[in-house]
């Protein structure tokens, strides 16, 4: 599973959105994130692996039914699993 999504162009450096430092992300964390051009969250989770499919998101979820168009940071959360997703440009 994904835990970080980088959407479009970033608008700063990975890691310093998703590590501690330089080495922590090119040791841990950069095989961890899914670096795309999609935009529709529900599509993104089946992508990372949270959900199998768009339905379950549909169903249980409906507010995560949109599109992530604006420059933003946020963290989805499904169940205890969580992802942190940057949306750039």
């Amino acid at each position: 599973m994904k835990q970080n999504v980088i959407i479009g162009k970033h608008v700063c450096e990975p890691w310093l959105m998703f590590a501690n430092d330089k080495n922590d992300w090119k040791d841990n964390e950069e095989r961890n994130t899914l670096i795309t051009e999609e935009r529709f969250l529900p599509r993104i989770l089946v992508e990372c692996g949270v959900v199998k499919s768009i339905n379950e998101v549909k169903r249980n979820k409906p507010d995560f039914v949109k599109t992530l168009d604006g420059v933003d940071f946020i963290e989805v959360k499904w169940g205890k699993k969580r992802v942190f997703i940057q949306v750039g440009e």
